[in-house]
C-alpha cells in the first residue's frame, strides 16, 4: 500500500513538473504598449499598423511570446515616452542616461545625396553640393553634422542657399526629385525606395540612381524599455530573427 502511494505521489510530482516547465513561456508571456513615431512610410505605415520597424519589433517579441498595442506620438514626446510618461517601450530612439533600458540597435536609417546618373553630378564631399538643387527633410540642417549645417543653415547668406529646399512632407520631396533632372535629393536609403517604387518605379530596375555615401552611415536607432527583463527578451528575439533570416525577409517584404 504504502509502495502504491509513493508511486502515485511521484507521478502527480512528475506531472507537476511537466505542467510547470512547459507552462512557464506562456505564464511569463505579456502584451505592452510600445510607442512608436507618426507614420513614416515604410518605417511606421497605417497608424503602425504595419512597417519595418513595427514588424521586426513585433516578430523579435514573438519570441518569448510578447505582443503589444500601439501609441503613436512626435519624434519629441518619443523620446520621454518610457522615462517620463511611463509608456513600456519606445521604438527607434537613440541611447540616453535616462535610467531606462536600451536594446541592441534594430533599426538604421542610411542617408545619402542621392543623385540621377544621366545627370552626371560627381559627390565626394558635403562641400560638393554647393550650387546644385537639393531637397531633403524639415530641418535637415540640424542632423546632418557641422560641416553640412555650416553650409545650409537658415543663417547662411551665400547664393547657393537658394537652391536648397527643405521639405516638410517626404512624400513631395521624393516627387520633386523626379521633376528635375539636375537635382540632388538628401534621403534615407529605405524611404526613398518606398516612394519611387509609387512614382518611378522603373528606375530602380538598373544603375539610372547613384548613392552618394558623403554622410556618415547608418545612424543607429535602439528600443527603450521600462523593464529590463522584457528588454532582455527582446534582444534575445532580435538576435534569433537576425540569425533565421526573418530580419531581412521584413525587409525584402517592403522594399524588393
Amino acid at each position: 500500500m504504502e509502495n502504491f502511494i509513493f508511486k502515485t505521489s511521484l507521478r502527480y510530482v512528475t506531472l507537476f513538473l511537466l505542467i510547470s516547465v512547459f507552462a512557464t513561456p506562456v505564464c511569463c508571456s505579456r502584451e505592452i504598449i510600445v510607442a512608436f513615431t507618426d507614420d513614416i512610410p515604410p518605417f511606421v505605415m497605417n497608424n503602425a499598423s504595419e512597417g519595418l520597424e513595427v514588424d521586426i519589433l513585433r516578430e523579435a517579441l514573438k519570441y518569448k511570446g510578447h505582443t503589444f498595442r500601439v501609441m503613436q506620438c512626435s519624434y519629441k514626446r518619443l523620446a520621454v515616452a518610457v522615462a517620463e510618461m511611463g509608456i513600456d517601450a519606445a521604438a527607434a530612439v537613440r541611447t540616453t542616461d535616462d535610467g531606462t533600458y536600451y536594446s541592441d540597435s534594430f533599426i538604421a536609417f542610411e542617408n545619402y545625396a542621392i543623385t540621377k546618373k544621366q545627370s552626371g553630378i560627381t559627390l565626394q564631399s558635403i562641400g560638393d553640393l554647393k550650387g546644385h538643387t537639393i531637397f531633403t527633410w524639415q530641418n535637415a540642417y540640424r542632423d546632418l553634422g557641422p560641416e553640412f549645417e555650416a553650409l545650409f543653415s537658415p543663417s547662411v547668406k551665400e547664393p547657393h542657399i537658394r537652391k536648397y529646399h527643405e521639405i516638410g512632407i517626404q512624400k513631395g520631396q521624393v516627387q520633386m526629385f523626379w521633376r528635375d533632372p539636375e537635382s540632388v535629393i538628401i534621403i534615407d536609403k529605405s524611404i526613398f525606395i518606398w516612394f519611387t517604387k509609387q512614382f518611378q518605379p522603373d528606375a530602380l530596375a538598373g544603375d539610372q540612381i547613384v548613392y552618394n555615401e558623403i554622410f556618415p552611415i547608418p545612424t543607429q536607432f535602439q528600443v527603450n524599455f521600462k523593464s529590463k527583463a522584457m528588454r532582455d527578451d527582446f534582444n534575445q528575439g532580435l538576435k534569433y530573427i537576425r540569425d533565421s533570416g526573418i530580419y531581412q525577409g521584413v525587409f525584402d517584404t517592403y522594399l524588393k
